[in-house]
């Protein structure tokens, strides 16, 4: 009732105002209810908040060095940017009916205090169309890398402490939807349970399409330990040498999540290495240095592990997709590319983005390839299926049957020429 009181204002008390003008004396405008004209875009949405701005917003570390690397100035001139760019908006949407990039056209609200306003409505918003994925052109080869987020088959451990049977259900629905609809003939798995039930029981629900779907992934059993997997299509390629771990110490957290394959297409011969990794994550709200140093020791061992598996395997074509939980201008991408290792993604649009977090848009998955393996991708792009949605159809209690929001991150998705 307080929020409609606020609201209720005579039409003669509404003032038109554009985002410019706004900006421009907050406080000339506090306690005035406005009716903001300048179309805006959805750069983020919360439970009871949307943040808006003229256009998306990137995270500062995608587009200047990160805190943890360097100079500062750039960063905080991103961020500075960023948050006088945008608006929140606290109203009463509906949030799981609204994505990023949605656009706004006009709204009316009371000015509360700098940049923030107060609706005791819904916010009409125009959604933009879905994004649509082709499939693989005749002769080549699709491979996918996707974060599916805490993808476990038993349930209890530290990432599943309150998904229900019914929700791990659910998950296995929209998450075989989407992998169906990618057409992919490898899949790069980040987030799936160690051991064989996990993988299981997602080429179970796979292979009902009537394709022959298998897995390989490191040999462990643990039920709470998070690792990589590959999903393949035997149809059209096949394993021709085991994972090679870039872990010597089966003990390692990381033992699982990044290693190395060595895959051959059926019809041409022509074989490749792909890796899958997924560097240590971020914590949230409280400083990134120390896990920074996690990164930068993971990517030292990937990059110790490559030559190994080139010399191993008897290929020089070199693949890396996965969740590196870095934005395109941290020290271990920068690293990354440094050691030799292209970054593909600007294929697909500088103006990118695979994750979205807290309204500020930018790639933490990645797909890097060494110079034989670059003149051979034919594209890379990342496929806006989950970022965009908002989290709680991750959650699963909207009860939502549709592929969207199978995960936190978009998938990479690469097309590939083998010669």
């Amino acid at each position: 009732m307080l929020l409609i009181a606020l609201y209720t204002l005579s039409v003669s008390a509404v003032e038109r105002v554009s985002l410019d003008a706004l900006q421009a004396d907050w406080s000339a405008y506090t306690n005035h209810v406005v009716q903001v004209t300048t179309p805006l875009v959805v750069c983020g949405s919360f439970y009871d908040s949307l943040v808006l701005a003229p256009q998306r917003l990137f995270c500062p570390e995608e587009r200047a060095v990160g805190l943890a690397d360097g100079d500062s100035t750039a960063y905080y001139a991103w961020a500075a940017a960023n948050r006088a760019a945008s608006i929140v908006v606290h109203c009463r949407n509906s949030y799981y009916k609204v994505r990023c990039g949605d656009i706004v056209k006009v709204f009316q609200a009371r000015v509360t205090s700098e940049r923030h306003l107060l609706t005791g409505q819904p916010i009409a918003t125009k959604h933009m169309p879905c994004d649509r994925l082709k499939g693989p052109k005749k002769g080549e080869l699709r491979i996918v890398g996707a974060n599916i987020e805490n993808y476990f088959a038993d349930l209890g451990g530290y990432a599943t402490k309150r998904t229900t049977p019914e929700q791990q259900a659910l998950k296995t629905d929209k998450l075989v939807k989407a992998l169906r609809a990618m057409k992919a003939d490898i899949i790069a798995c980040c987030e799936m349970q160690v051991g064989d039930k996990a993988p299981t029981m997602l080429i179970k629900a796979l292979n009902k399409s009537g394709k022959k779907y298998a897995y390989v992934a490191m040999p462990l059993q643990n039920m709470d330990r998070i690792g990589g997997c590959f999903i393949y299509n035997t149809e059209r390629v096949r394993v021709y040498a085991q994972p090679l771990s870039a872990y010597q110490d089966t003990t390692s957290h990381y033992y699982g999540r990044m290693f190395a394959v060595g895959f051959e297409e059926i019809a041409s011969g022509e074989k490749l290495i792909i890796g899958v990794n997924h560097l240590k994550s971020k914590r949230a709200g409280r400083g990134n240095y120390d896990t920074h140093l996690k990164r930068m020791d993971n990517t030292d061992s990937l990059l110790a592990m490559l030559p190994k598996a080139v010399e191993v395997f008897g290929d020089e074509d070199v693949l890396l997709l996965g969740d590196y939980n870095c934005y395109t201008q941290e020290g271990p991408i920068q690293k990354i590319v440094r050691a030799g290792y292209a970054d593909m993604l600007p294929l697909g649009g500088e103006n990118d983005y695979s994750y979205v977090f807290k309204g500020e848009a930018g790639y933490l998955d990645r797909c890097f390839a060494n110079p034989t393996m670059a003149t051979q991708i034919v594209r890379v792009r990342p496929w806006h299926v989950n970022a965009d949605w908002y989290y709680q159809h991750g959650a699963y209690k909207m009860k939502d049957k549709t592929m969207h929001r199978y995960a936190d991150h978009e998938p990479i998705i690469v097309d590939i020429n083998l010669r």
